[in-house]
């Protein structure tokens, strides 16, 4: 397959999960902070599921990433800038998910400060990683 079947790929398949983590981390700060214990629980729930969706949904990122790199976990220049901040967020995501799949009923009861800032860290990766990856396409 070409290269631009992959970047494509790889393009639409990033977005989605990277979506869904910010979703998830924004829902369990909401829900960390609100008082009601209702609307609290309801928060979590939405940063769990959304969590779970992103973990599952970004195999496919990974590996359309690693088809256009040919292969490379690292490379060079942006590529490597890209990767610096890539797997780290990748890896904390799904540490996070299995996590709080593990946790389930006991963890909606209140997620706690380490999770978010565990969280808060992913999404500041993954942000990161986003920009140097627009950084090699605008490059090109």
């Amino acid at each position: 397959m070409n290269q631009t079947f992959w970047a494509r790929m790889h393009g639409g398949a990033t977005h989605f999960p990277f979506a869904l983590l910010l979703v998830s981390v924004a829902f369990d700060h909401a829900g960390f902070w609100w008082r009601n214990e209702l609307r609290r629980r309801e928060f979590h729930a939405v940063g769990f599921y959304s969590l779970l969706i992103a973990a599952v949904a970004s195999p496919a990122a990974v590996l359309s990433g690693l088809a256009l790199s040919k292969g490379k976990l690292l490379g060079t220049g942006a590529l490597a800038m890209h990767h610096y901040f890539v797997w780290p967020a990748f890896g904390l995501m799904i540490g996070l998910a299995v996590w709080r799949f593990l946790m389930r009923e006991r963890e909606l009861r209140g997620v706690g400060v380490r999770y978010l800032m565990l969280a808060t860290l992913a999404v500041a990766s993954m942000m990161a990683a986003g920009y140097w990856g627009g950084e090699m396409m605008i490059g090109k």
